[in-house]
């Protein structure tokens, strides 16, 4: 080839500068597109992770045995809670079987429990029963779509389902103790109790002073309040302690579980459990009658059902983005007003049955209401310790 055709091939200086600059932008597009796909995946990765703090509140269940939650940070007493409550999962039911049928048997305080397998058989026949206690929700032939893809699922997740049972949940602290023990007294009078009693202790002393209760499952938080430490209604120490209560519930409505929680200035007067039996989500105690009704956080029955696990995730994300300004109860009218979540079906508790303390304890409203038979009273409507146990004791609910 002559030199005259081998210049000719060359390329000019501002053609080969124009071709460079058109390299370097395609590789600075490449660079930006790169890092938005990993922005986009990371937000996403974050956005599935619902509440990992909880993780260390309360911990999964094991091998798919009913036992109630237990804490990561007493890992030394682990191995013993679980046998307890692994043998309290076994204690048969009483001869007539009603307990059993409503997955309540009776407490037997004095009678240390013995690990016990459950036989086959005997879940079999509890298999009906817990299917029957879960919310129905659409016509009859959703209801069979759904029974349909449940066979087709992992089948030890639908024996978990299966051996699901209520939980009775608490959250109590070293000056509330006292209204604790009267709470556990009123359940343990009652001729129908609760399996299964779940209290989560906010301090050590509480935690230690619950040892005398085997019957009831301790739970150690992650974050515990000084020991003696009072909160004050509506400040910021109370609503950071009452705004933990949501993500307890969730976790145990994750584990298929329905969840009766209740605040310890209450007494329990009769077997409330009769009365969620309905189709229903959530079942909840009226505060404040209507037109500006308020309704009660405190003594709530969540059913194990989708519709009810949203609800209580939104209810969570509300409170962490307005910074747990606002107290639980407050954001959960909020958004029962606003119908958060649409297909959740909820119902308000008989007033003249689960009673608040607006109204109980009003001496006018009792004589006129003299033929009312409460399964419930709460101690509300009032701030400050001493002056609750006094009311208490004025009418004969202080038991200890």
């Amino acid at each position: 080839m002559s030199s005259t055709s081998f210049a000719t091939m060359r390329l000019s200086p501002m053609m080969f500068l124009k071709r460079l600059f058109l390299i370097l932008v395609f590789l600075g597009l490449c660079y930006c597109v790169q890092q938005i796909g990993l922005s986009v995946i990371s937000v996403w990765h974050g956005s599935h992770q619902d509440h990992p703090q909880l993780q260390h509140n309360i911990i999964p269940f094991i091998d798919q045995v009913d036992i109630s939650i237990e804490s990561r940070r007493v890992a030394d007493n682990a191995i013993q809670h679980v046998n307890q409550h692994d043998a309290r999962a076994g204690i048969p039911p009483d001869d007539d079987g009603n307990e059993q049928q409503r997955g309540h048997p009776q407490v037997q305080k004095e009678q240390k429990p013995k690990l016990v397998q459950q036989p086959q058989p005997q879940e079999q026949k509890r298999q009906p029963d817990a299917d029957s206690g879960k919310p129905k929700v659409g016509n009859s032939s959703v209801n069979n779509k759904d029974k349909n893809l449940n066979q087709k699922k992992n089948p030890v997740q639908t024996a978990s389902k299966v051996k699901s049972y209520p939980v009775v949940l608490a959250t109590t602290n070293s000056v509330f103790l006292d209204f604790t023990r009267n709470w556990l007294e009123s359940i343990r009078r009652l001729k129908s109790r609760p399996k299964n009693i779940t209290i989560v202790t906010e301090d050590e002393a509480t935690y230690e002073a619950l040892l005398a209760y085997p019957e009831v499952h301790r739970v150690k938080p992650a974050f515990m309040l000084p020991p003696n430490k009072t909160l004050v209604f509506d400040t910021p120490e109370y609503k950071a302690f009452v705004n933990k209560r949501p993500k307890y519930i969730l976790d145990l409505l994750e584990h298929n579980h329905d969840v009766m929680f209740s605040d310890v200035d209450t007494v329990w007067l009769d077997d409330p459990f009769p009365y969620f039996t309905s189709d229903f989500d959530l079942f909840i105690q009226e505060d404040q009658p209507r037109p500006k009704l308020v309704l009660c956080a405190g003594f709530a029955y969540f059913r194990s059902s989708d519709s009810t696990k949203d609800f209580v995730r939104q209810w969570i994300r509300r409170l962490e983005l307005n910074n747990h300004k606002k107290p639980d109860q407050m954001v959960l009218n909020i958004m029962l007003r606003e119908k958060a979540i649409k297909r959740l079906k909820f119902n308000i508790l008989d007033t003249k049955k689960f009673v608040s303390g607006r109204f109980y304890f009003d001496e006018e409203w009792r004589k006129n209401n003299t033929d009312v038979k409460p399964v419930f009273l709460h101690n509300n409507w009032i701030v400050g310790h001493d002056i609750k146990v006094e009311r208490f004791k004025k009418l004969g609910y202080w038991y200890i």
